[in-house]
């Protein structure tokens, strides 16, 4: 895209859209205001992280309840006014001179996750979210997945989905502080939060997008084998709870969060998803870092293999459950049919007939109990299958 000279272009992107972004024109008498470097609010965001922190005025204070493996989780932390005011007042446009850098996305997104040092919040918040995992005994990776539930939880913003939806022009996309000051967030927003607090924890990590579907998730460092998009980063999706690492989910269409893993059936890609489900498709891959690897994803694939083994295993057997108790069904009323022809050779003093039809029916009787016998079999069959599902889960 070439632009006159005299032009610079400001880019905004907000949310999870990230299409038909807003483009804006800067008056020829207003160029000299605007230094020549691309990226401008690049390096103002960077030197005001550095040199304009503000002092920790406003304390409020937050808790943030969350669930994980079953147990409940709760952290409360010390957030200021002055802190959020200084990261709402922060650049969130992308300003560029004549032609769109070929990175300029890499560097927008970087503007959110840069964090400065003398903001220790992200610091502490991890900690108090460590601590208690490791008070449950929980394994380096199950930390990991207890940060990403932390997360997860945050209410999902679904008002300002809308508004990015109906391109009103009126969303930015929000730093981490500003996620957790307030408590909601799109992908993005929440996607930046989830990269940071990784960052800290030591794990590589990178930013998806995925431009089709208006929407970003992150990716955490894993063995490539076991990776998604074959990015050595494994999927985390961040709008929903529940969703697992290294499981791509199903977005609700027209809202822009993944479908929760309540609402799908876990790892079975044969069940129908809900009419509003959209898949995502292609992926471009921002912020790359390289970390510790979270290796959890091995289970899960293993996880994956035995639940789908049980649910073939349990699709036959419902095949056979079904034809058995049709068989079973049709013995029944030729029994009771012959049981009436019994009792009527017998009033009618019919000996002979009554003995003939009588050997009949037992024979009959005994094939009806064997196959009573293996239905029940079959059934215990299926519900032990069943109870195995819901244990690897």
């Amino acid at each position: 895209m070439l632009l006159k000279l005299a032009a610079v272009l400001a880019v905004v992107f907000a949310g999870f859209h990230f299409k038909d972004a807003k483009i804006g024109y800067v008056s020829p008498e207003k160029i000299g205001e605007v230094t020549s470097e691309l990226g401008k609010q690049i390096i103002e965001t960077r030197e005001n992280l550095e040199n304009k922190f503000p002092q920790q005025e406003g304390a409020v204070s937050k808790t943030y309840q969350w669930k994980y493996a079953g147990k409940n989780y709760a952290v409360s932390q010390t957030l200021y006014s002055s802190v959020y005011e200084f990261y709402r007042s922060q650049p969130k446009t992308y300003t560029y001179f004549n032609e769109l850098p070929e990175n300029w996305e890499e560097e927008y997104y970087g503007m959110f996750v840069a964090g400065s040092e003398k903001d220790a919040f992200i610091a502490e918040l991890l900690d108090s979210i460590v601590v208690q995992g490791r008070k449950n005994k929980l394994t380096e990776d199950q930390l990991v997945e207890l940060i990403l539930a932390f997360v997860q939880s945050i209410p999902y913003d679904d008002q300002k989905a809308a508004n990015i939806l109906s391109r009103t022009g009126s969303e930015t996309m929000d730093y981490p502080y500003e996620v957790l000051f307030e408590n909601s967030g799109v992908c993005s927003d929440k996607s930046f939060l989830a990269t940071v607090l990784f960052h800290e924890f030591g794990y590589g990590t990178a930013i998806f997008v995925f431009e089709n579907e208006n929407h970003m998730a992150i990716g955490i460092q894993c063995p490539k084998e076991y990776s998604d998009y074959g990015s050595g980063y494994c999927f985390a999706e961040t709008t929903s709870v529940g969703n697992k690492i290294g499981i791509v989910p199903d977005l609700r269409a027209n809202v822009g969060s993944a479908v929760g893993a309540e609402q799908i059936a876990y790892f079975d890609e044969g069940a129908s998803q809900p009419p509003s489900a959209t898949k995502l498709t292609e992926v471009k891959i921002f912020q790359k870092t390289e970390g510790k690897e979270y290796r959890g994803i091995i289970q899960t694939v293993r996880t994956n293999n035995e639940i789908a083994t049980l649910k073939s295993e349990l699709a036959v057997l419902t095949a056979e459950l079904k034809g058995l108790k049709s068989e079973i069904d049709e013995d029944e009323e030729y029994l009771a049919s012959k049981k009436k022809s019994l009792e009527k050779y017998l009033k009618n003093g019919e000996i002979d007939k009554y003995n003939k039809e009588a050997k009949k029916y037992n024979e009959a009787l005994s094939d009806y109990e064997d196959e009573i016998k293996s239905y029940n079999k079959k059934v215990n069959s299926f519900n032990e299958k069943v109870q195995a599902c819901g244990t690897i889960t």
